[in-house]
């Protein structure tokens, strides 16, 4: 799950399927005892993050214990965050549309498997498998018809006024499934929106006005919206970005993804409605069942590896090392947010921030939290003996089949591989991280109850799946020369970078044009950099979370023509490089065995690269 419906979050999708590193418990300081400790230590935490504003509510017991804001709200103006202070939720907003359809499920007017086709016809899809497998509502919510993302100019776009079958038919041109609905989960920002759409022809209301009548108010969430109200606009807070510079808002055109505005005061009633199991403060929303049906995947072939406790209806395991926290987090507009909570003993926690370091699963202030709530909960021990064979069948390398982005495809494939790696160690499995077997094909994290990562043989494939993503083991065959290329790539490029300043040297000295001349050795230097150039700066760009730097990835400007000239130009400079290092005279070994080296193996990254649409990449059609 990434942190946004407005923003891609490329890098950590690209290996969302390997485990993140277990926690070191020598080095980790203890944790809060009392409110007030925790209190302390947050204000010291978010400052350290460079936090402009926060606002935080912890739930223990099933009560708000801490409910509290931190820092600035408006830096400009010395507006201090409250709890009342008004922050852009983003994703969470997933959470209560997923809360608003099952509401309609439980009056009888929807059914998550009826097909989408059926549902809403004049929706242009692509679905190559809809005579056997069809995009049903639940894919919609699940994140598994299959589609790619949002494209970056869905992603920026700023239309008020907008109606959300307006968003909708804009946004249709990526509901494209890649693979058999129901078959691979990845985190997609259209569903949700889609299925929004499909709420507001069941119910006759728009969704905003269906969610803040059946879902928001009745919650206790006072004064939240899906539309930015007068009420909520007189508080809203000012959000910066990396740079400090302060970001503007923008009128997304997917509302039931990311819209969602909102005080940790009323956003706290989220956490109590899921440790109420559906009821707050005596009133229902939902039955058990239908949060148990939140709460738990059931279709993708994950849910079939055992793997049920993944991403549900908006609703996720956290993919972090600390315990069994569900909830979801979000980002638009450089605001962060965040919330969780754990029913073996009634706590959770919201945290709402404006900037700085941000919140988010690991962020330290979210840490530090689940630590106090956790301080009492005896660790896990529930592991399985497992016997090395059964172990053994599942090392290799694996790359992911389940892309957020299809021009991530080539990351997962090659660059990531390393970490993607899975080995055994002590009869435990290994992959950027310790993981405790539950069985042969089941594993958890050390901090965790329930499994997190499973294998499956699917169809002819050795698959591993967590909650939101999928990846297949690769044969030998093909992860030799990859790893092989890459390996060459970085070495010759280390040595260029190196050897440059000595042949600059050489050449204000006239030393080079006796031994081949300056071109011979600087062509594969080139070629390199245009490489790194390529595919380097649009993924920086995009984690950046820099409202500037998606627009300008979404439109021709300076950073996306440079990364398409770059992207033509590394090929190409590879060949000349190649020919001249075959072709001039006098050069020394060294310099002609680097440069023929160093320009085949960016001969053969553009040729794979071109298979995936990075030679001559247009940024603004992602």
């Amino acid at each position: 799950m990434n942190r946004s419906p407005l923003w891609p979050a490329a890098v950590i999708a690209i290996v969302s399927s390997a485990p993140a590193q277990a926690a070191d418990d020598k080095t980790a300081p203890p944790p809060p005892t009392t409110v007030e400790d925790l209190d302390r230590r947050l204000a010291d935490v978010l400052r350290e993050a460079k936090v402009p504003g926060a606002a935080v509510a912890v739930v223990e017991a099933g009560k708000v214990a801490l409910l509290k804001g931190y820092g600035m709200a408006d830096a400009a103006a010395g507006t201090a965050a409250t709890p009342d202070t008004t922050f852009r939720a983003g994703s969470i907003s997933k959470s209560l549309t997923s809360i608003a359809i099952m509401k309609l499920v439980e009056q009888g007017k929807l059914t998550l498997d009826a097909k989408l086709s059926d549902l809403a016809p004049e929706i242009k899809t692509e679905n190559p498998w809809q005579a056997t497998d069809p995009v049903r509502l639940v894919h919609l919510l699940e994140h598994t018809a299959g589609w790619p993302d949002i494209s970056l100019d869905v992603l920026v776009k700023d239309a008020p006024g907008w109606s959300l079958r307006q968003g909708v038919e804009y946004a249709s041109s990526r509901y494209v499934s890649r693979w058999r609905p129901g078959l691979y989960s990845t985190y997609n920002n259209a569903g949700p929106s889609v299925a929004g759409y499909v709420l507001e022809k069941a119910s006759g209301q728009t969704f905003s006005a269906f969610a803040r009548e059946q879902v928001l108010r009745p919650m206790g969430m006072a004064q939240a919206d899906f539309d930015l109200t007068p009420e909520l606009k007189a508080r809203l807070a000012k959000s910066y970005g990396p740079d400090g510079s302060e970001s503007p808002y923008q009128t997304i055109i997917l509302p039931p993804s990311g819209s969602l505005a909102t005080s940790a005061r009323d956003l706290a009633q989220l956490v109590l409605f899921f440790l109420g199991r559906g009821s707050v403060d005596g009133r229902a929303i939902l039955s058990p069942a239908s949060v148990d049906r939140i709460e738990h995947q059931e279709t993708a072939v994950a849910a079939r590896a055992g793997l049920t406790n993944g991403y549900g209806l908006g609703n996720a395991l956290f993919p972090g090392d600390n315990y069994d926290f569900r909830g979801h987090n979000g980002g638009i507009d450089s605001f962060t947010s965040v919330y969780g909570y754990a029913v073996v003993n009634a706590s959770g926690f919201v945290v709402l921030v404006n900037g700085g370091g941000g919140a988010d699963f690991g962020a330290p202030e979210v840490e530090l939290i689940e630590a106090y709530l956790m301080r009492a909960v005896p660790r896990p021990t529930r592991a399985e003996a497992v016997a090395p064979e059964q172990l053994a069948k599942h090392a290799g390398f694996y790359a992911s089949v389940s892309p957020t982005y299809e021009f991530l495809r080539i990351f997962g494939e090659t660059v990531f591989l390393p970490l993607q790696r899975v080995s055994l160690d002590n009869l435990r499995l290994n992959a950027r991280g310790e993981l405790i077997p539950l069985g042969p094909n089941l594993f958890r994290r050390p901090n965790r109850t329930e499994p997190t990562v499973g294998f499956i043989d699917f169809e002819g494939e050795h698959l591993r799946v967590t909650g939101l993503s999928t990846a297949r083991r690769e044969p030998m065959l093909t992860v030799v020369p990859k790893l092989t290329v890459l390996a060459v790539l970085v070495v010759t490029a280390l040595l260029a970078v190196l050897a440059l300043p000595f042949q600059l040297a050489s050449l204000v000295r006239g030393r080079l044009r006796e031994h081949g001349g300056m071109m011979v050795r600087l062509l594969p230097f080139a070629a390199l950099a245009t490489l790194i150039v390529t595919f380097v700066c649009p993924i920086v760009a995009l984690a950046s979370q820099s409202p500037k730097g998606l627009r300008a990835l979404a439109a021709p400007s300076p950073l996306s023509l440079g990364v398409l000239v770059s992207s033509l130009a590394f090929p190409l400079l590879a060949a000349l490089g190649l020919w001249r290092a075959l072709t001039t005279p006098n050069v020394g070994r060294y310099a002609r065995v680097h440069a023929a080296v160093a320009s085949i193996a960016v001969l053969l990254a553009a040729l794979y690269a071109a298979g995936y649409g990075w030679i001559g990449v247009r940024t603004w059609n992602w």
